[in-house]
């Protein structure tokens, strides 16, 4: 079983970010889904998979990544260029042109858990704070057990996990934007 960590709209917030990191460095990947507001090449980032969010200036960043890990392929991205405010339409369309089946984003600050046609989709929040009635961060860690993910989401400084929490709040958070779980083909 291999781990990846997943944090995501750091925002600056190098404290609580290098904490998470170095709790976790038992994991197999690191992933940072955009904002971090550092440059590409911070010494925070070294060993991450990283993407450019729409608060990060460094032009080194790619705006998507694909890496495989046991049978999954996956796919990591911002998720500003692909409207996950809205819906995964447009994001679930390109994971499928690229043969994946784990996309991992962030932007909304908002975590968040679905699988639609065997693509499962996975935002932890932000580290810095969510768009919540709880009232902290969060990241989340996915196990990969060949064709099984699971995943948990974790509080950004107790580091408990709080799946039931933010999962329904992230729910009733998305539907105030107008999210639809609906895709359009």
């Amino acid at each position: 079983m291999k781990k990846i960590l997943v944090v995501s709209d750091t925002h600056m917030d190098n404290d609580t970010f290098s904490s998470i990191t170095a709790r976790h460095r038992d994991c197999d990947y690191f992933v940072h889904c955009g904002d971090s507001s550092l440059p590409y090449n911070a010494p925070l980032l070294n060993g991450y998979i990283t993407v450019i969010g729409n608060h990060d200036d460094d032009p080194h960043y790619d705006q998507n990544r694909f890496f495989k890990v046991e049978d999954q392929r996956i796919f990591v991205t911002h998720g500003h260029l692909y409207d996950v405010y809205l819906s995964y339409d447009k994001l679930y369309h390109k994971a499928k042109q690229m043969n994946c089946t784990l996309v991992l984003h962030g932007h909304t600050h908002i975590p968040h858990l679905q699988t639609i046609h065997g693509i499962t989709f996975i935002n932890p929040g932000s580290v810095m704070f969510n768009r919540s009635h709880y009232g902290y961060g969060t990241y989340a860690i996915v196990f990969i057990d060949h064709a099984r993910i699971f995943v948990h989401f974790y509080h950004h400084e107790t580091h408990q996990i709080v799946d039931d929490i933010v999962l329904q709040d992230g729910e009733e958070m998305l539907k105030e934007f107008g999210f639809s779980h609906d895709l359009t083909f």
